[in-house]
């Protein structure tokens, strides 16, 4: 059979871009270390199997020399010794369906004739973090007290949530590609990203993350949408200088933002903590629903911690909890059984009218909604209420 000619450079930028060791792909395709060496070359069939594996446009593989390839949206994540990570397939794939989503819904709330959301945009970096936050709570109408009502963070994060899609902002969450189990996305790569616009703004948040974590990438990608600034995170909560990229002004104020946001110092200054650390880290974990490790800062921020203190408090509790996850799976996979736990109802809404009306291919919808037939379509339909 007739041979693909390949040019070893790109063969090996594909594999090394979609992850997959060079021993599964020699063991697939007996031939593979010779494709490399440019001795001969892949059959037509064996390139369409090869480029599924690998995550490619069959096309991509025609190219002359390895494209250099960049995030979609600018790169706020930290960054290892100066050197940046080169974004997973499963990261770039990702915000790619975002911003296909996000595009959708902007026109369809731009042609309904719909005001421009005034809290995009509306602060700078050089403002005062507890102002911002301030501002944010206020449009959120998130209330430190009713937080009280929440009995675990996964509570409290379905809240923030819902208060944050209520005020305009498209909130999508999920812990994989699409609907695909077999591509999960990698919290140490990436916990969030926003795309800030004053019609459809869109927070995405990693949902193979913790609940806690979750709950500081949302505060953290709010105050990204608030000073009208897109870009992909690594948010933490410890502003090492060190470990953030040469933007990190921008991280280091949206990171002050969602702390200020999650625990307001005026509040905390009023609590009667108790001298221990433990006991005072879980004090406040557990009155406002955040991480240990946010705790941890905020303490710091009150004085009640030196910087040396808390680093050391921090990396003992950053280890703990490494140790913790280990041992216990998490089950934060209910969350997200259900189409609108990962993608916005009112982006959802809007595709399922849209569909309905004959504004939209049956299968560009389900292929925006991550649904595989149209019995789900249906449920999700009469779930939200939407009807032809």
């Amino acid at each position: 059979m007739a041979q693909v000619t390949i040019s070893p450079d790109v063969l090996e930028w594909a594999r090394e871009r979609a992850g997959v060791p060079f021993e599964t792909l020699s063991k697939r395709f007996k031939k593979y270390p010779f494709w490399l060496d440019g001795q001969g070359g892949p059959t037509f069939q064996q390139l369409e199997t090869l480029a599924s594996i690998l995550q490619l446009p069959v096309g991509m593989f025609f190219l002359r020399e390895p494209p250099e390839e960049k995030l979609p949206l600018p790169d706020f994540r930290r960054m290892a010794d100066g050197v940046v990570q080169r974004p997973s397939t499963e990261l770039i794939d990702t915000i790619h369906i975002c911003q296909r989503r996000q595009r959708l819904y902007r026109e369809h709330v731009a042609g309904s004739r719909a005001d421009t959301l005034p809290f995009v945009g509306a602060v700078d970096v050089g403002d005062q973090p507890a102002v911002v936050a301030g501002h944010i709570r206020t449009v959120l109408k998130l209330e430190v007290g009713s937080r009280n009502e929440a009995a675990t963070w996964e509570e409290f994060l379905r809240q923030f949530i819902a208060l944050a899609r209520e005020a305009g902002v498209l909130v999508m969450i999920n812990g994989v590609v699409g609907n695909n189990t077999h591509r999960p996305l990698n919290p140490r790569e990436f916990r969030g990203f926003a795309i800030a616009d004053p019609f459809a703004p869109l927070v995405f948040i990693n949902g193979a993350d913790t609940k806690s974590g979750q709950i500081f990438t949302l505060a953290h990608e709010l105050a990204h949408i608030w000073i009208g600034e897109d870009g992909v995170s690594n948010s933490a909560v410890d502003d090492l200088p060190e470990q953030l990229g040469p933007d990190s002004r921008v991280e280091r104020f949206c990171n002050a933002v969602a702390a200020e946001v999650l625990v307001p110092m005026a509040q905390l200054s009023n609590m009667d903590l108790p001298w221990d650390v433990d006991q005072a880290k879980a004090m406040i974990a557990r009155t406002f629903r955040v991480s240990t490790l946010v705790a941890l800062r905020r303490m710091k921020d009150l004085g009640r911690l030196s910087y040396d203190d808390f680093q050391d408090a921090y990396d003992a509790e950053l280890d703990f909890l490494k140790r913790k996850a280990k041992q216990k799976k998490s089950s934060g996979g209910d969350f997200y059984n259900t189409m609108g736990a990962r993608v916005d109802p009112h982006f959802a809404s809007a595709v399922i009218s849209a569909a309905l009306e004959g504004q939209m291919l049956m299968g560009d919808a389900f292929e925006l909604l991550n649904i595989k037939n149209s019995t789900t379509f249906r449920q999700e339909a009469r779930h939200l209420g939407v009807t032809s």
